[in-house]
C-alpha cells in the first residue's frame, strides 16, 4: 500500500487585540517562534484576526513566508470556528479568539501583558499562559504609556518552548 503523506501541523496565530496595543506581543517574535518550530517540524501557520490586525498580519506573514496562510480579516465567525478546529494549537494574545479556541478544546499558548490572566485567561485544561510580572502590571491600559516592558519580557524562546510542550503532549512528537 502506498504511504499516506503526513499533513503538516496547523498552528494558529492570533497576533492582534482589539482592546489595544498594550495587549499585543511583538509581531517579529511571533515570526521567531514560527521559525524555531519550523526548524523541527513542517508546520503550517494560519493567521487569524480582524481587519484591524492586517498590518501586523502582513508583517508576520512576510517573515514566515510560504508556510503561512494569512486569514486576517477574511473569516466569518463560522469560518473561524471551522478553521480553529483544524489547528493543533493557537498561539495568541489575550483575545476573544483565545477564548473561542479554548471553548473548542484547541490548546492555547496565550501571552499576557497589561491584563490579568486570573480574570481574563482561557478556561479549561491544557492552556499555557506566559506572563512576566513587572512593577506596573497588570495596568489594564489599552496603550502602554512607558516602554511595553510586560510584553517585551516574554521571549520568543520561552514561547517556542511552550508550543513544543503542547505539541509533544498532544501529538506525541
Amino acid at each position: 500500500q502506498p504511504a499516506v503523506a503526513r499533513q503538516p501541523l496547523k498552528i494558529g496565530i492570533c497576533p492582534g487585540a482589539d482592546y489595544g496595543a498594550a495587549k499585543q506581543w511583538l509581531p517579529e517574535r511571533f515570526a521567531e517562534v514560527a521559525a524555531e518550530i519550523n526548524a523541527q517540524s513542517q508546520a503550517q501557520w494560519i493567521l487569524f484576526g480582524t481587519k484591524n490586525d492586517a498590518t501586523i498580519g502582513d508583517q508576520i506573514a512576510a517573515r514566515i513566508g510560504g508556510r503561512c496562510v494569512n486569514r486576517i480579516g477574511q473569516t466569518t465567525l463560522d469560518e473561524l470556528i471551522d478553521e480553529l478546529r483544524l489547528c493543533c494549537l493557537l498561539l495568541t494574545n489575550d483575545t476573544g479568539t483565545m477564548h473561542l479556541a479554548a471553548l473548542l478544546g484547541v490548546p492555547v499558548v496565550a501571552i499576557f501583558g497589561s491584563t490579568e490572566p486570573r480574570l481574563t485567561g482561557p478556561l479549561g485544561n491544557g492552556q499555557i499562559i506566559l506572563r512576566h510580572h513587572v512593577e506596573c502590571s497588570p495596568c489594564f491600559l489599552r496603550e502602554c504609556p512607558i516602554d511595553f516592558r510586560c510584553m517585551k519580557a516574554v521571549s520568543a524562546g520561552e514561547v517556542a518552548d511552550a508550543v513544543r510542550s503542547i505539541l509533544a503532549e498532544k501529538l506525541q512528537i
